[in-house]
């Protein structure tokens, strides 16, 4: 069933395709080398073609849509090369906006992330992953945006949305996600107490272990690869 884009209130009509490709695409409900076909789409959505155009146009600009000739619209492939590449510059801009977020996070700011591991430990316990993974991604939002530096968060969440849908890969490791979400409590203590090397230490190896776990995915899974 196609859940209709009428209650993405706010937004013009292409605005609410793009974001409900983009949710398609980042959740993987579409796989790389799928074909987006535009008058099924508009049918789905109960739109005209015109703003479905509109956002592939968009999602191409992100770089998770391709268009070839005689083929249209695809989902782009994975490449491994380029990803080694944005999850090299992520590794050294999270950790900066980390430590921009220790000097410079408000309280509310600091609660809300606080707030935000509680909400993922329960979705632990509740063994949803899938809100799980929502609440991780709104809390790293929140922690960057907390660095007060609009220009490192812009392009922070420009890299994320061209790199995320690496992870549709492979399965989440319950322990893992246990100890990642102690790993989220201890940058949260780490801002509360303003320190910043530890804070910028504390995202810089759980972002490591999470980049070589997905360049591994990627990598022993042939059928996911793109271009290299």
């Amino acid at each position: 069933m196609v859940k209709k884009i009428d209650t993405l209130e706010g937004k013009t009509k292409s605005e609410k395709v793009y974001e409900f490709l983009r949710a398609k695409i980042l959740a993987a409900e579409y796989k790389p080398g799928d074909r987006l076909i535009i008058r099924e789409i508009a049918r789905q959505l109960e739109v005209s073609d015109i703003p479905v155009r509109e956002a592939i146009k968009k999602l191409t600009a992100d770089g998770l849509l391709e268009i070839k000739s005689h083929s249209g619209a695809r989902i782009a492939p994975f490449n491994i090369k380029n990803l080694e590449e944005m999850f090299l510059i992520r590794l050294e801009l999270e950790p900066l906006a980390t430590r921009l977020a220790a000097k410079s996070a408000t309280s509310e700011e600091i609660m809300l992330l606080e707030n935000l591991v509680l909400e993922m430990e329960q979705h632990l316990k509740n063994n949803d992953i899938e809100e799980y993974t929502h609440t991780n991604r709104a809390f790293h939002k929140q922690l960057y945006r907390s660095s007060h530096a609009p220009v490192l968060i812009e392009i922070i969440e420009n890299l994320y949305l061209r790199s995320e849908n690496s992870k549709s890969i492979f399965q989440h490791d319950p322990d893992r996600l246990l100890a990642s979400n102690e790993e989220h409590l201890a940058i949260v203590n780490a801002l509360k107490n303003k320190d910043e090397e530890n804070a910028s230490k504390l995202i810089y190896a759980q972002k490591e272990h999470g980049f070589k776990v997905v360049l591994n995915a990627l990598k022993v899974s042939s059928q996911f690869w793109g271009e290299n």
